[in-house]
């Protein structure tokens, strides 16, 4: 196991939030920071890999227009009536 040095929090504001979380979600102040930290983190890497998420989006719609096309493709017509309902 290796031991790393704890993080020092000084800003009187974010420990009181740390603790007014803590207390309102019945959690240690490490698993409230450690879920904060977490779904930060995630927003980040989200907000980042755009051109991952496009490339595997293109992947799809190759793999959808490599399809064969097994009839004629399906109109308004074909699920309205004249008045827009459903048929």
């Amino acid at each position: 196991v290796v031991m790393i040095r704890p993080i020092q929090i000084r800003k009187e504001d974010v420990v009181r939030d740390v603790r007014s979380l803590a207390t309102l979600t019945r959690r240690s102040m490490t698993e409230v920071v450690g879920s904060a930290v977490r779904a930060e983190l995630d927003r980040e890497r989200r907000r980042i890999a755009p051109d991952e998420r496009a490339k595997e989006i293109e992947r799809i719609l190759e793999e959808i227009r490599a399809l064969p096309i097994l009839g004629p493709v399906p109109t308004d017509d074909d699920f309205y009536d004249k008045d827009g309902f459903p048929k």
